[in-house]
């Protein structure tokens, strides 16, 4: 496209001093200015593709003006654009080294902006220019959210592997930081609870040490007001903040039937929908509700993962008196705020009063809503429990102790598959599948890290729709992803703070096997991952 500019201004030259009588006079050509080859739309993906500009610029009187021509001054400028005018806000400077060409990483909120290129010769002061537009989409539309901690300060950054189409999927990195995130450090995990219905709409938390702040479901933007003690507690919790979050679901509905929270001083809190205020009130680790908490709970909640839900249940862990603590849903809101012992049965695997530390937990499907369990007794040995949470019950499914697994007593990273009976764990740089069914132990070796490098995460992302509408068009491949041992690491010799990799590899349920399927780097240390699932 070649746009023709009107001279802005014609700067007359003197006269000489002298003149004769003829009243000859001699006038300086001043130069015109035409600009070609920018587009009229330049469409991006924010904080993910660049915004290039390669302009032809043409003087009159010296032909095309290349990069290198010290007599004329280049300039890029962006500000949000409202309908065919101007919005009034300060123009931001696109190109502070003023190169002819532009290429600049789109760090900018989803909008339609309005971009500004201007070419001055700076000898006689002429200007030409040209607006074009620029179509910044969002990255967080769908795709995995990638919660991380960066340098040593551990700040709290989310990346995102975004999901443009099926063809066209890539990261995109510290997508918050624009978006109104307060700076936070040490980030403890991502809370999503996906809803097909408006009311609650999507929710999705950012949880750190120094507080959790919900997003927008559409455009990820927030701030300090959005802290989760404003915003979802009829009671805001004092010099506590949330680290733990989790649905539990309904049985005939796509809708769940509460939400549980635990914070980092160990305190738990429900939030039941269809309840009077549907928000967070007191603590409900605690035996009378409204009373006083009587005992810290672990960060971890363990639900049934089946999907439609068929549980009405949640399982916690009493610290205090090293018990495991339940929850139900019933009518009487006084029951759904307050936890209470699970009690023993008769010719029982365990005893719910394990009387031991408990190291880890985590929910699945397999079994119809497997909750695993690894406690550790005085003495260091590690156990695993299972127990079902399907029908609203907690029912004693499985034991596992004297487990032949080299250095499991040393890990603190788990994943539990929802298809076959394997627990991966990972020590170091080094990753381990260990078969439940036949207590044996296979290296994972072809998850292949550097000695610089180090496990920061092992998860199964289970897909949390609960109806089956939504997801029976999806195709076998996005499914099946749900099933995908995601592994993340860093590498501590990265000379920037983006050492952080992410694998996901498929599980082989006859050969006790994992392959790679793809992998993405340039994260900070990954601590969760999420998929941003879409109704």
């Amino acid at each position: 496209m070649k746009i023709n500019t009107i001279v802005l201004f014609l700067f007359v030259s003197s006269l000489y001093a002298c003149f004769d009588d003829k009243g000859n006079y001699d006038y300086q050509k001043v130069t015109e200015i035409t600009i070609e080859n920018i587009p009229e739309v330049i469409e991006v993906l924010g904080n993910s593709d660049h915004i290039i500009v390669k302009p032809k610029v043409i003087s009159s009187l010296e032909g095309e003006i290349l990069e290198d021509n010290v007599n004329f001054k280049f300039e890029y400028k962006i500000e949000i654009k409202d309908g065919v005018t101007k919005s009034g806000q300060k123009w931001i400077n696109l190109n502070p080294l003023g190169t002819l060409n532009l290429d600049t990483l789109a760090t900018f909120a989803a909008d339609t902006y309005a971009g500004w290129f201007i070419v001055t010769d700076k000898r006689s002061g002429v200007q030409a220019s040209t607006i074009f537009d620029i179509k910044v989409s969002s990255p967080t539309y769908e795709g995995w959210m990638v919660l991380c901690n960066e340098g040593e300060q551990e700040r709290v950054r989310m990346d995102m592997i975004a999901v443009i189409s099926a063809e066209r999927v890539i990261p995109a990195y510290d997508i918050l930081t624009p978006l109104g995130l307060p700076e936070l450090k040490y980030a403890r995990g991502i809370g999503f609870y996906p809803n097909l219905f408006s009311n609650p709409a999507d929710v999705i938390y950012v949880m750190s040490e120094e507080g959790t702040f919900k997003l927008d479901k559409e455009t990820f933007k927030t701030n300090v007001s959005w802290n989760i003690n404003s915003v979802d507690f009829i009671i805001s919790p004092v010099n506590e903040n949330v680290v733990c979050y989790t649905s539990v679901n309904n049985e005939t509905t796509s809708r769940a039937l509460a939400c549980i929270c635990v914070t980092n001083v160990g305190n738990a809190y429900a939030q039941v929908f269809g309840a009077s205020g549907a928000a967070f009130e007191h603590a409900i680790n605690t035996s009378e509700r409204g009373s006083s908490p009587k005992y810290k709970v672990a960060p971890y909640i363990g639900v049934s993962m089946a999907r439609p839900g068929n549980g009405s249940s949640a399982l916690l862990y009493d610290e205090d008196n090293k018990r495991f603590v339940g929850w139900k849903y019933g009518n009487d809101d006084d029951i759904t705020q307050t936890l209470t012992p699970v009690a023993d049965t008769e010719n029982s695997l365990f005893s719910f009063k394990t009387g031991m530390e408990l190291v880890y937990m985590e929910s699945t499907r397999y079994s119809g809503g497997l909750v695993y369990s690894i406690l550790q007794d005085a003495g260091g040995k590690r156990y695993i429990y299972g127990i079902n949470m399907s029908n609203n019950g907690f029912v004693q499914e499985a034991k596992y102790e004297d487990l032949n697994a080299p250095d499991f007593d040393k890990a603190t990273l788990f994943a539990f598959h929802s298809q076959f009976p394997y627990m991966f764990y990972a020590v170091g740089n080094k990753v381990y599948l260990h078969n439940l069914g036949t207590n044996t132990t296979y290296p994972v070796n072809n998850i292949a890290l550097g000695e610089n490098e180090t496990v920061t995460m092992l998860k199964f992302n289970l897909y949390r729709q609960c109806s089956l509408k939504d997801l029976n068009n999806q195709s076998e491949e996005f499914m099946a992803r749900q099933y995908e041992l995601m592994v993340g690491s860093y590498n501590a010799a990265t000379p920037d703070n983006n050492g952080g990799r992410l694998g996901f590899y498929p599980v082989d349920g006859v050969n006790n096997s994992v392959t790679k399927r793809i992998e993405y780097s340039g994260f900070a240390k990954i601590k969760d991952v999420v998929y941003r699932e879409r109704r």
